[in-house]
């Protein structure tokens, strides 16, 4: 039987968050933050602790969420290279994708690009469908434009982030009940070049053909 995730993502995790953080911003209080995360972390499962890493990211950055959401950026790595294989380390971005939903759904443009940003490391298929249920005809027309982006990260985003069921995410209802917007996203990626995309489009018609069969 594998090992399950979060046993690869400890406290060691946390650490590290920390450590890259404090480069950026000598002012983070990187003891503070592993202490306010380590309470209780072992228990949790890996979502769990993707969230409870972002409720300390939220203590510890500025109150300002614009320059919470630079210090978080700038401490960012170079974009992965996709690799099947690679199991846990874009995982260190999960809770940078939750805190930036939890913290910026007031702020459109600041968080998606960030999401722009942080697909490229960890993907933000389930950061990204708040901004998609408020934000709707907004999300749909970045969507589009980020359907023909160089990154195959960004492109894959699209197409997972839209999905209607899209497992261990809240569901899209919108696109359960009329799923035309999402169909018109997939054409632009249904020839896409990278079979990981391309992947991702048969996800989500497959989600699509739960709902309606017929189309």
């Amino acid at each position: 039987m594998a090992d399950p995730l979060k046993n690869h993502y400890g406290i060691g995790i946390v650490i590290k968050i920390a450590h890259m953080l404090q480069h950026e911003d000598p002012h983070f209080d990187s003891d503070g933050f592993i202490a306010h995360v380590q309470p209780g972390y072992d228990n949790l499962e890996l979502m769990e602790r993707g969230r409870k890493i972002a409720t300390g990211l939220k203590v510890y950055l500025p109150d300002d969420f614009n320059k919470a959401v630079a210090i978080l950026l700038a401490s960012l790595d170079s974009p992965v290279v996709y690799d099947e294989n690679n199991s846990i380390t874009s995982f260190i971005f999960l809770p940078h994708t939750i805190y930036v939903t939890e913290n910026g759904i007031d702020d459109f443009e600041t968080s998606m690009q960030a999401h722009y940003q942080l697909t490229q490391r960890f993907t933000s298929e389930f950061a990204i469908r708040r901004f998609i249920q408020r934000y709707p005809d907004k999300c749909l027309a970045l969507l589009t434009l980020w359907a023909t982006d160089a990154n195959l990260h960004v492109r894959r985003l699209v197409s997972e982030g839209t999905r209607p069921r899209l497992p261990w995410a809240s569901r899209l209802p919108e696109f359960i009940q009329d799923p035309s917007a999402v169909i018109e996203l997939l054409e632009l990626l249904k020839d896409d070049s990278e079979l990981y995309v391309r992947r991702s489009v048969a996800n989500n018609l497959n989600d699509i053909g739960k709902d309606h069969p017929e189309l």
